[in-house]
């Protein structure tokens, strides 16, 4: 091959290559408008990213604002509920329990639903009002009495009385002035009969009467006073264990009597040891008459005296033959609604299961005690 066609083959050669590369290579040549149109795309691109960014961040830090706020709420809550644990840890030690956590939360429930209780307690007795002052009386407090006393002043000698009979009595009556809630008691002293019957609604022959859901005590001013204060307030202690029910007549006075006497001279309780003699002889009420007697307000004051002395003498059996503990079950009974057979069975075993056992055993006890000089 001459010379000539090997110049025209090396530059057919080399077009070829440099056509190809152009072909592959778009962007590399392009004209001034292209190039600034290009130039102007990517700015606008990176306006956009930047925009976006400042959105982002824009966004992103008002987003925040209400989890910085529920996060302050969160540890508010927190540092409450520290102090909540903190004092609950107090109180347990204070009412000295020693449970696991959820015990001592209901413990702790339950003391200040107590104390709830006794808030509404204390509340309600403040709304109560006691009954106006009589003319002619003196007032004076001294808890948890307050002391109407007719014509005479109530001197720190008659309120000291009161008290040290009161805190005498408690001892006698238990359990029942453990169980009994004493808020207030009124305490009325006359000094003349009419103003007492007239004022109480009590009979002649009575001397003192209790009105056991207000807590009042009537009282006459005699020498009996000390002897029938001690017989009312077992009343208020006693009668108030069985509200808003009632003890059996019978029962109540009878019990009220026993502890009367207790306070009482022999010569005081003389006329119970006459009606216990007439007992022993088979003279007295009729037992289904004597436990089912409503009222005393139609009898004699003669028949008023023996149902008295029979009560107490009933009582009396019951209470030493067979313990305080099971007096308290028996009475326990009465007052969850049982009948008088079941309560005294349930209470004291055979043979008591009817008035009728009753009347026997009572009867036998009083002969023995005749036999043995008693």
């Amino acid at each position: 091959m001459d010379i000539t066609k090997k110049l025209y083959l090396l530059v057919f050669i080399l077009l070829t290559a440099l056509g190809v590369f152009v072909y592959n290579q778009p962007n590399a040549l392009v004209s001034p408008d292209d190039d600034e149109l290009r130039a102007a795309r990517i700015n606008q691109a990176v306006k956009r990213v930047i925009s976006g960014r400042e959105e982002e961040k824009h966004n992103s830090f008002f987003n925040q604002v209400p989890d910085m706020r529920v996060t302050d709420k969160y540890r508010a809550a927190k540092e409450e509920e520290k102090k909540f644990n903190v004092k609950r840890r107090k109180d347990a030690q204070k009412i000295n329990v020693d449970l696991g956590k959820e015990d001592a939360e209901s413990e702790l429930q339950a003391r200040n639903e107590r104390i709830k209780n006794v808030q509404q307690t204390l509340s309600k007795l403040h709304e109560e009002s006691l009954p106006p002052l009589p003319e002619g009386f003196f007032s004076a407090t001294a808890r948890p009495y307050v002391m109407y006393r007719e014509y005479t002043p109530l001197t720190d000698d008659f309120k000291a009385l009161v008290l040290k009979m009161h805190s005498s009595l408690l001892k006698n009556v238990t359990p029942f002035s453990v169980l009994t809630e004493v808020k207030r008691i009124l305490l009325m002293v006359f000094r003349t009969k009419s103003s007492y019957t007239s004022y109480s609604g009590r009979p002649d022959w009575s001397g003192g009467a209790a009105n056991i859901s207000a807590q009042y005590i009537y009282l006459m001013e005699n020498r009996n006073f000390k002897s029938n204060f001690m017989h009312e307030l077992t009343h208020i202690y006693f009668d108030g264990f069985f509200e808003p029910s009632s003890a059996p007549s019978w029962l109540s006075e009878g019990f009220a009597v026993y502890v009367q006497s207790l306070y009482q001279s022999p010569a005081e309780n003389e006329w119970l040891n006459v009606f216990g003699l007439k007992f022993a002889r088979e003279e007295y009420i009729d037992f289904e008459e004597f436990t089912n007697v409503p009222s005393l307000s139609g009898y004699e004051k003669d028949d008023v005296a023996m149902w008295y002395a029979q009560a107490y003498s009933v009582v009396k059996f019951l209470f030493e033959r067979y313990g305080k503990d099971d007096f308290y079950q028996f009475s326990k009974n009465l007052k969850d609604g049982m009948p008088l057979g079941r309560a005294m069975f349930r209470s004291y075993g055979m043979p008591l299961n009817s008035a009728a056992a009753l009347e026997s055993a009572w009867q036998s006890n009083l002969r023995k005690q005749i036999n043995r000089g008693k």
